[in-house]
């Protein structure tokens, strides 16, 4: 019976992830991003990095089915990576989208900067900055909400948690790096 639930919470959880990069291909068509690079997220775990998702989202290793994906980028030039992780799985997605974090390393391990809720893939980080960080561009749908791609800016201590509550993108052109641009399926990821 425990197996037959698992099965089908699996199921509908790949169907809400097909769903998700359906809409974000049709977003694709509407809006250039010609000029957007695509990178796809690293494949070696990090210990340290799971430990303060864990932490923040209340997981237990290899009972949550949770899969992450990340991606290092400096978005402050500071010449110091910065670390964007997409969490996957039940406990961490639903209609909107699933959850992320961005880390900063500090000591030999990671701090929270900013924890977002409704991440779809890939998230665009753009070259133009505010209070020195650089923008990051998510695509919204679900909910009700028009599809769209909207724009988040640092306000001095973190990024806005919530995208869909954040101004659209106006321009018709998207200029940027595309990270965590991995085919999000069951059997992609790491495993935590």
């Amino acid at each position: 019976m425990i197996r037959k639930k698992c099965y089908m919470i699996g199921l509908v959880f790949a169907l809400l992830l097909f769903m998700n990069n359906a809409h974000s291909v049709q977003a694709e068509q509407e809006t250039n991003l010609n000029e957007v690079t695509y990178l796809k997220s690293e494949t070696k775990k990090d210990a340290a990095l799971e430990k303060v998702f864990a932490k923040e989202f209340g997981l237990t290793k290899g009972t949550d089915s949770i899969r992450y994906y990340y991606n290092k980028l400096d978005l402050n030039n500071d010449q110091i990576n910065e670390t964007f992780v997409y969490l996957v799985g039940p406990m961490v997605c639903g209609t909107g989208g699933c959850s992320g974090l961005l880390l900063e390393e500090k000591d030999g391990g990671y701090t929270v900067k900013s924890r977002f809720s409704l991440v779809r893939t890939p998230v665009i980080i753009q070259n133009e900055t505010t209070n020195g960080w650089k923008n990051i561009v998510m695509y919204v749908a679900g909910g009700g909400i028009e599809p769209g791609y909207h724009q988040l800016k640092f306000d001095g201590e973190n990024y806005p948690s919530n995208p869909s509550v954040q101004p659209i993108v106006e321009e018709d052109k998207i200029i940027g790096i595309g990270i965590i641009n991995d085919e999000i399926a069951e059997d992609t990821g790491i495993v935590f």
